[in-house]
């Protein structure tokens, strides 16, 4: 037990380093000598490694494989949290309707903006049709893994016309007599299949609704259950901490194929008790190297998405908006790498991804873009106020929005005013003489502009998204320019 207290002790000393924004920020490592190889690996004479130090090093060795496992694992864990709270709710294949912002509190960095029409299917049970309607339709297929399997509507294969879509799972076979328009074999058993229809209202909305259907091969959806999601909900988006990531990790894990994507993450957790086929049971010393290893994962997820030198590309070299999806490749696989990095800041912050969010379709989509800093690089604090200009001729063919986010949770801000967001889509937003807004986030409102403003919670930060639906041409040739986040009295 002795050398699984040290590394714990090592492992807290470094997690304590890693988020103290007031440490040392010299170097990107951590202080010489702190957990050196030094301090661990000692040798007899003649060669051979001291007794006293095997137990040491086979410690380090798993402290080490189960930390980069974490890395691995986020995208995974992020997603089981909507499962978790989907079946909360619902079963596999009923449309769980996030009407309003009050639905989506627990989803991390959700849009509040547009009502989402969400489900999930295990594909171990069942494969599954999808009927989706004529219209302004936004959507995907996700797999457990957040990458994207298909889009579907506007920028999916039926182009907006709707369509039926056949989803099978990683070991299903595509049948001969199927009826589908389009067939989707997932990489995964378990899935999210979601929807967002945009512009619509009233009758026209309800109508594209009822269209949608999803059910199990075999049957024919006519019996198909809408369910509004429940404005008190008991779960949370965010990455559980403590034992818990590992355990929902495991439950996930169980249920999918052994395949490239899991079996680096199965070979690095072998040993502390996570293996295919067999209950997840740590022993004492297991559950310290598990405990301790989502600290630290947790601490280095925020370095990569929240940090100032954070690795994320500018959009405007200037501004410190950055580009919250920095991914090459929508399934994770650079020619040369597994883009663990990228896909891991991302999901730690958000979830889903699709094709709609990387390809650069003008007028079609959305653009979404960060900050977590103001003009002087300091961090968004609560206790401030902050002014956000968005300049006139927002390139945006349908609507720009700003959302404020709590920075633990990562998702929508939660205050006593309601509120997290302002957009242009607000029939009350105040708009300057030369056709620009000024949105602002901070405790209390600046006089006349009580509709422009998002109230902030004074002991904690928080980030914020920029989004435009339907981005224009003056985004990507980056002639239209945001200033940055200013504080201001």
């Amino acid at each position: 037990m002795t050398h699984f207290r040290i590394i714990a002790l090592i492992v807290i000393g470094f997690t304590l380093v890693a988020c103290n924004p007031q440490g040392d920020q010299s170097t990107g490592t951590a202080k010489q000598g702190q957990n050196s190889a030094e301090d661990i690996v000692a040798f007899e004479p003649n060669g051979y490694l001291k007794s006293d130090r095997v137990d040491l090093i086979k410690a380090e060795q798993a402290r080490i494989k189960t930390i980069s496992a974490y890395e691995y694992a986020l995208p995974i864990v992020g997603l089981e949290q909507w499962h978790q709270g989907f079946t909360q709710q619902a079963e596999y294949g009923d449309w769980l309707i996030y009407q309003n912002r009050a639905t989506k509190i627990p989803i991390i960095t959700a849009n509040t903006t547009t009502p989402y029409v969400m489900s999930f299917a295990n594909l171990a049970e069942s494969s599954y049709y999808i009927e989706i309607p004529a219209g302004p339709i936004g959507g995907l297929i996700e797999s457990i893994y957040q990458s994207p399997q298909s889009d579907l509507g506007v920028v999916g294969p039926d182009k907006g016309k709707g369509g039926k879509y056949l989803l099978l799972g990683p070991e299903a076979e595509v049948p001969a007599n199927h009826d589908a328009d389009y067939v989707v074999k997932s990489t995964s058993n378990l899935v999210l299949v979601g929807t967002r229809i945009i512009g619509l209202k009233g009758d026209d909305y309800q109508k594209t609704l009822a269209m949608h259907k999803f059910y199990k091969v075999g049957e024919n959806g006519s019996d198909q259950k809408f369910i509004q999601a429940t404005e008190s909900p008991q779960w949370m988006g965010n990455q559980p901490h403590g034992l818990k990531f590992w355990e929902d990790l495991n439950k996930v894990l169980q249920n999918e194929p052994v395949v490239d994507r899991n079996r680096f993450i199965l070979t690095q957790l072998r040993d502390v008790g996570i293996e295919k086929g067999k209950p997840f049971d740590p022993t004492t010393e297991q559950k310290v190297v598990l405990i301790e290893a989502e600290k630290m994962g947790n601490a280095i997820a925020m370095v990569n998405t929240f940090s100032r030198e954070s690795y994320k590309e500018k959009h405007w070299p200037d501004r410190n908006w950055l580009y919250i999806l920095n991914m090459e490749y929508l399934d994770h696989m650079h020619p040369n790498y597994y883009e663990v990095k990228e896909i891991a800041s991302y999901t730690y912050e958000a979830v889903t991804t699709s094709a709609g969010m990387v390809l650069n379709n003008v007028g079609k989509g959305s653009k979404y873009l960060a900050s977590y800093i103001d003009e002087n690089k300091e961090w968004l604090d609560g206790k401030n106020t902050y002014e956000i200009v968005v300049p006139k001729d927002a390139p945006a063919n349908q609507f720009w929005s700003i959302t404020v986010y709590d920075n633990d949770t990562r998702c929508i801000i939660q205050n006593t005013q309601e509120k997290s967001d302002i957009s242009s889509a607000m029939d009350n937003v105040k708009m300057e003489a030369d056709g620009s807004y000024k949105v602002y986030v901070g405790p209390e409102a600046p006089a006349g502009y009580e509709n422009n403003w998002v109230q902030s919670n004074p002991e904690k930060g928080f980030f914020v998204y920029m989004r435009l639906y339907g981005p224009l041409e003056t985004f990507f040739d980056k002639t239209w320019k945001m200033p940055d986040v200013k504080m201001v009295n």
